[in-house]
């Protein structure tokens, strides 16, 4: 099999014993070619663009989360991310929602990472053992009550959208703002909404003044 017949694949993982390990776990697979080794950090969208990855590798940022930049990347790229169980922002769900093929844990035994990855590289979504466990205590978890402008049900990211939206902010401004394409933007809002129970941008901004009216 030709470079050109393999998976471009690029690795974002900024710990280095962490990027080692998958590097030796990935190299067994024989449709995987590496292109690139890059760190979180500015412009990390454009940088992936420049590579032109069809396989991403995508560790735990140091700080936030991943869905802002999973939903910066074009759909046609498969994307594993590695999850870490310290970090402690992640939410399974939300990462398969913003783009996620595949979610691995960093703890997976060799055989298992070295599994799930060649399910992506097949055009599979896969979840390995450790990550399926997660899911499923999100899942089981007692929902949050759902009340309409209860800023609780919301991540960091969606706050940082609902709270430039109250000021009256179109969506390509809070983009500008927030440093994000419009349609992650878009992407926030819409779970918002989903979250609220509501259906439209004024129903979501009321809801978002009388949240913020109780607890104030």
């Amino acid at each position: 099999m030709t470079d050109h017949q393999r998976l471009r694949t690029t690795l974002v993982i900024d710990d280095e014993l962490v990027r080692h390990g998958l590097t030796h776990v990935m190299s067994c697979i024989e449709e995987i070619h590496f292109v690139g080794d890059l760190r979180h950090g500015p412009e990390l969208a454009e940088r992936i663009r420049l590579l032109q990855p069809e396989l991403l590798v995508l560790g735990m940022p140091p700080t936030g989360t991943l869905t802002d930049l999973l939903t910066e990347l074009d759909s046609t790229v498969k994307v594993v991310v590695v999850t870490d169980s310290e970090h402690a922002d992640i939410n399974t769900v939300e990462l398969l929602r913003a783009g996620a093929d595949a979610l691995v844990d960093r703890r997976s035994p060799a055989t298992d990472l070295r599994a799930t990855f060649a399910k992506v590289v097949s055009g599979q979504p896969a979840l390995d053992a450790l990550s399926v466990q997660s899911l499923i205590t999100e899942l089981r978890s007692p929902p949050v009550s759902r009340t309409a402008g209860d800023t609780r049900l919301l991540t960091a990211r969606e706050r940082d959208v609902l709270n430039e939206l109250v000021e009256g902010l179109d969506n390509r401004t809070i983009a500008g703002r927030l440093f994000v394409s419009e349609a992650t933007v878009k992407f926030h809002l819409h779970n918002i909404m989903n979250k609220f129970g509501v259906h439209k941008r004024a129903a979501l901004i009321a809801a978002a003044l009388r949240g913020a009216d109780a607890t104030g």
